[in-house]
């Protein structure tokens, strides 16, 4: 069950984005929302001897810096009060290398994190906190809902929902994050795009055991396989639309390098240009 949504907040026009999909889950889940806002605090006035700033320039600094962040928060919860369903807002003020500790934390107890797309073909987007996203995906265990970009925002119903399937424990922990979703659905197509190998060197059909696992959740899924696709992201997205999915499920792949998640093609590609909203599980 889903009873427990965060949405992050930064005070940008994005926000938007992530309350609407976030109200219209919890609404459909009779589920609490809980707004994450982390501040993070400028560098360049907590350094003073770095910067060479005097003390009462800083002071000042910080003093508007504040009475901007207050304000933000101020029309933060003027929002959420015009929610429909319960929620708090949490604020945070951190340097940046907190961020991750304190979003993996409040991730862990809940159900389900919204976000927006983190980035753009080629570079991250500072604006959209990529590291936040990161940091609910490869830190909390729990499932991120990836809010697609498109202007303006259009909640689909999620009635067709398309499995991205594979033998791996990142899709399998996706599959469950997103079993409320799977019950609820009339649709469940599971798509495996195809490396090559013949079915019957993995021992029998491919997926044969996601649908009896599914099965036995109340869930009926069809099999699909994806052949001659050069890219799997492509394969995927093309899938989704061709069935008018309103939902992608998929499991979260990468691996940490030297402090920064270096992650697998199709998790990036999802995360810069997924054309639906996408719910991703590492």
């Amino acid at each position: 069950m889903i009873k427990e949504i965060i949405v992050h907040l930064d005070g940008t026009p994005d926000d938007e984005a992530r309350i609407a999909y976030a109200e219209y889950l919890a609404a459909a889940r009779g589920a609490h929302i809980r707004g994450l806002y982390c501040v993070l605090l400028p560098e360049i006035i907590l350094n003073l001897p770095q910067y060479a700033i005097s003390r009462d320039v800083a002071s000042e600094q910080m003093a508007q810096f504040k009475a901007q962040v207050d304000k933000t928060e101020e029309g933060l919860r003027t929002r959420l009060d015009r929610l429909s369903v319960p929620y708090d807002l949490r604020r945070f003020d951190i340097l940046a290398g907190g961020v991750e500790g304190i979003v993996a934390n409040q991730a862990r107890t809940a159900d389900l994190m919204v976000v927006r797309t983190p980035y753009r073909p080629g570079f991250a987007m500072p604006g959209r906190a990529p590291e936040v996203v990161e940091a609910a995906l490869f830190g909390s265990g729990r499932g991120v809902f990836v809010v697609p970009e498109e202007e303006p925002v259009r909640i689909r119903p999620m009635d067709t929902i398309l499995v991205a399937w594979t033998d791996s424990r990142e899709a399998a922990n996706a599959v469950s994050r997103a079993m409320p979703f799977l019950q609820a659905a009339t649709q469940v197509v599971a798509a495996m795009v195809e490396d090559g190998r013949p079915p019957e060197a993995i021992g029998e059909e491919p997926g044969a055991d996601l649908a009896r696992y599914l099965d036995r959740h109340g869930v009926k899924v069809e099999l699909r396989y994806l052949r001659e696709w050069r890219n799997a992201s492509d394969a995927l997205f093309n899938e989704a639309e061709r069935l008018g999915a309103g939902l992608l499920v998929a499991g979260a792949y990468g691996h940490s390098r030297l402090r920064e998640w270096v992650l697998g093609g199709v998790t990036r590609d999802i995360l810069t240009r997924t054309p639906i909203p996408a719910l991703l599980a590492h």
